[in-house]
């Protein structure tokens, strides 16, 4: 039963979690692969991250990326990546796809992001 129980926590992708000024919000997972298993659970995503225009958004991942790209609304956004931390500012919102590729594979993460204020 434990052969079992490591393989299945293994063959799940590294989780990531965005930061705005609410409380941090884990971000669902499009297509994955990592170490020697991959996936595409393709579920819709069904958070929606509140965010301030201008504000910072923080994305921490359980790995440190060695590559971040940011799309909200199809647009690429500038990202800057220091260890498991990705951070940019928010100027638009819509669908976010952020793709990241560490040393064991990459993850595609999804949400979407809604802005406040002026």
């Amino acid at each position: 039963m434990v052969p079992i129980l490591l393989a299945l926590a293994v063959a799940a992708p590294p989780r990531a979690t965005i930061t705005t000024v609410a409380k941090p919000t884990p971000l669902a997972v499009s297509s994955w692969c990592w170490k020697t298993h991959c996936g595409a659970p393709i579920s819709a995503s069904r958070k929606t991250v509140v965010a301030r225009r201008g504000s910072l958004v923080r994305v921490d991942f359980a790995y440190a990326p060695t590559q971040v790209r940011v799309a909200i609304a199809g647009k690429p956004v500038t990202v800057s990546v220091r260890g498991h931390e990705a951070t940019w500012t928010a100027r638009a919102g819509g669908g976010m796809s952020i793709d990241a590729i560490g040393s064991g594979g990459w993850v595609i993460y999804v949400a979407r992001l809604r802005l406040t204020g002026p």
